[in-house]
């Protein structure tokens, strides 16, 4: 999940830099994985919990955090990817122009 989430933010930068809409649209797309893993660790970590929850709640709970970041950081590279795509269409995904 680190290693997709650092790609997202080095090609949202790198889509900025290069006004590459093409690689901006790849980054929205990556979204969706960066999701998709965090709620497979999620359910990985609910179910070791019901395993093993007295010695482990929080060190489960503690990398259940790191999971939500790392989806935070996804989604912070799509919306830098979002507004490349605006700023050399002048259109967002978000609102009509």
């Amino acid at each position: 999940m680190a290693r997709a989430t650092i790609q997202m933010v080095t090609d949202s930068i790198e889509s900025f830099v290069n006004n590459d809409i093409s690689l901006a649209n790849e980054v929205i797309r990556h979204d969706d994985v960066v999701d998709s893993l965090f709620c497979d660790i999620k359910n990985e970590l609910i179910q070791t919990f019901q395993a093993e929850h007295e010695d482990s709640a929080e060190v489960l709970l503690d990398m259940l955090m790191i999971a939500k970041y790392f989806e935070r950081i996804g989604d912070h590279a799509e919306n830098i990817a979002e507004w490349v795509i605006y700023s050399i269409t002048g259109k967002h995904a978000d609102f009509e122009i």
